[in-house]
């Protein structure tokens, strides 16, 4: 089974993410919907949702955490993906990135929303009035986080999380097989970020892949979703 987790800070990451950003999922696939203001939190969040062992596929933060689970209870994962998860992705010391900053107001309208999912893709084809419809009507039903809390609680459990989990790497490893998957246009990030990301998985662990989806940028699985899942199921088939 694969249980897709999806990425974004609510309140904080301009396009209200959830389920709903994958599109169409495979047949018996599960979207879960992530909660809590931690990096821990999240992760049990995720951890309650699954029934039984299963694949993770994670989107940039969800990334973190499909590892992070991976680490905390490798009996119930068969293996990890990781989707353009800057969030996984080792930090650091360069430019600012300023893709999404200065987003037009209201935040969370549909013109913002649409203006976000724009600015982080390749090419605007899949942005469609469905996805916009969806980005603001789960940013209705989110508990946004405030900048008070991003600060305090957020962002000290992310440089824990990943901390822990570089240290892991070069230790013992990620007991499960593990995936990076990476956009070759992505505004946010760089190839050669992913390609660290997949050094760091595959100093101990030898079933560990990377690839890049060709005209995509953040969103690979909306943007080349027939090359995101071919290369997605022959992983999980592998494995």
């Amino acid at each position: 089974m694969m249980v897709f987790v999806h990425g974004g800070v609510p309140g904080i990451t301009p396009y209200a993410s959830g389920p709903h950003i994958w599109g169409p999922l495979p047949k018996g696939a599960l979207a879960v919907e992530v909660r809590g203001h931690t990096v821990d939190a999240m992760t049990a969040s995720v951890r309650q949702a699954i029934k039984g062992k299963c694949h993770l596929v994670g989107h940039d933060l969800g990334g973190l955490l499909a590892l992070n689970l991976a680490i905390e209870a490798p009996e119930l994962v068969s293996g990890v993906t990781a989707v353009a998860s800057v969030a996984a992705a080792p930090t650091g010391d360069g430019v600012p990135n300023l893709t999404l900053a200065y987003p037009p107001e209201p935040l969370w309208s549909k013109d913002s929303q649409r203006w976000a999912l724009e600015r982080v893709s390749y090419s605007h084809a899949h942005v469609s009035d469905e996805l916009v419809n969806a980005c603001v009507s789960a940013a209705g039903k989110q508990s946004p986080m405030t900048q008070r809390e991003y600060e305090d609680e957020f962002v000290p459990s992310l440089m824990k999380a990943k901390s822990r989990f570089y240290e892991v790497c070069r230790s013992e490893g990620v007991k499960v097989p593990c995936q990076v998957i990476w956009g070759s246009h992505d505004p946010l990030t760089s190839v050669d970020q992913g390609l660290w990301l997949f050094r760091g998985l595959a100093q101990k662990q030898r079933a560990a892949q990377f690839h890049v989806i060709n005209r995509a940028g953040a969103l690979p699985f909306r943007e080349e979703p027939a090359a995101f899942h071919q290369v997605l199921a022959a992983f999980a088939d592998a494995v």
